[in-house]
């Protein structure tokens, strides 16, 4: 039996894309979040090159891509801004990297769908009966072909279908995000290197700026009154644009405080019912690639959907083409996720060298692979 209605459970960014992928091929979609309609979008994302592949795929690439911030390098430097490497992201062969707020991106998708999710609305109860009956916690209940948890972190479709599985924190490691408005004095992506803190400086359209104050080491996080004043005092060593852009900060800056999360599940799917994005497997936010894992799972979901008559055999196809990619970017994510620890004089100047002499190397390996070899 071909699917011909999905529930998906979730829209944020996996839910988005695989609604607009599920759209464009005919496929009726329930999409249901289960926050307010004016919920925070987390601030914003850097697209790398297979994440636009994969919303090219999905029939989205061209709003995004009209949207956002287009870069040609990323910059690392050191804590006083002194350049340590640099990546260049353009390349003949490869689809273009941007800049882009989530608000901005969610909003692109769901003009594409053409739909409006029901918010404030998640899911009870599963129930199998030929296809599968689902009961939603407004009190309706809904049929259909399949149900797709791209519900997060914290997702309830996983909760239901894998009751023993929760989301590990990485570490102790904690942060901000926050957007900055009218900030002139960057050009490229820059990510900011310290002994146990990392700033992650974004520019977007319009002279705004995606800040990423983290990850920040348990050791290195300072007190404050609020949170304002942990996060000047936290980064008061930080020079070049950094102590610039500390100083343009205010009670009006609003700050998302951010902690890090990994998920392991196997398998994804039980029945008509599968996991997607974060919900399946949450990783450490050090290559870039949250986003991107999300969309491909979407745009590989209905690939093998169109291929395969029987959903469940469609669903275990998904599944063996998407895990040992989506696991080694955790591996390679995690291990990044090391160099954001605190460590003694010495041996922070050999890592510094050592980022100096091969980070770029290293990082454009790895989105080499991601981008030249499919999903």
């Amino acid at each position: 039996m071909r699917v011909k209605h999905v529930l998906i459970v979730g829209a944020g960014l996996s839910g988005l894309a695989l609604a607009c992928g599920l759209s464009r091929a005919g496929i009726g979609v329930t999409l249901v979040e289960k926050r307010p309609r004016n919920a925070h979008d987390g601030a914003a994302i850097l697209l790398t090159g297979n994440a636009m592949r994969a919303l090219d795929a999905l029939g989205v690439a061209h709003e995004v891509y009209a949207a956002g911030h287009h870069i040609d390098r990323v910059r690392f430097t050191d804590h006083m801004g002194m350049e340590l490497f640099e990546v260049a992201c353009q390349w003949p062969d490869w689809p273009p990297f941007l800049t882009i707020e989530r608000s901005v991106l969610r909003q692109a998708m769901i003009e594409s769908a053409s739909l409006t999710p029901r918010y404030g609305v998640t899911i009870e109860q599963l129930h199998s009966h030929g296809g599968t009956r689902v009961e939603l916690s407004d009190g309706s209940t809904i049929d259909c072909d399949l149900v797709v948890g791209a519900d997060g972190l914290r997702s309830r479709v996983r909760e239901l279908l894998f009751p023993t599985t929760v989301a590990q924190r990485i570490g102790e490691f904690t942060g901000f995000r926050f957007v900055v408005d009218h900030f002139e004095d960057l050009i490229y992506p820059t990510n900011m290197l310290g002994n146990g803190l990392t700033l992650l400086l974004y520019p977007l359209p319009g002279q705004r700026v995606y800040v990423a104050a983290g990850p920040i080491a348990p050791v290195c996080l300072a007190s404050g009154r609020n949170d304002l004043d942990l996060l000047q005092a936290t980064f008061r060593d930080f020079g070049g644009p950094a102590s610039k852009l500390f100083m343009t900060l205010d009670e009006h800056t609003e700050l998302l405080p951010t902690h890090y999360w990994q998920v392991e599940q196997a398998p994804w799917h039980l029945g008509r019912c599968v996991l997607i994005g974060d919900a399946a497997h949450a990783s450490a936010p050090t290559l870039a690639q949250g986003g991107a894992m999300a969309f491909e799972d979407a745009q590989v979901l209905i690939e093998t959907l169109a291929n395969e008559s029987n959903v469940e055999n469609a669903l275990k196809e998904f599944e063996v083409r998407r895990w040992p990619r989506v696991r080694q970017v955790q591996r390679d994510a995690l291990e990044r996720m090391d160099a954001n620890n605190r460590v003694g004089t010495r041996e922070h100047r050999l890592r510094q060298l050592i980022f100096a002499r091969m980070g770029g190397r290293r990082l454009t390996d790895v989105w080499s692979r991601l981008i030249e070899e499919l999903p």
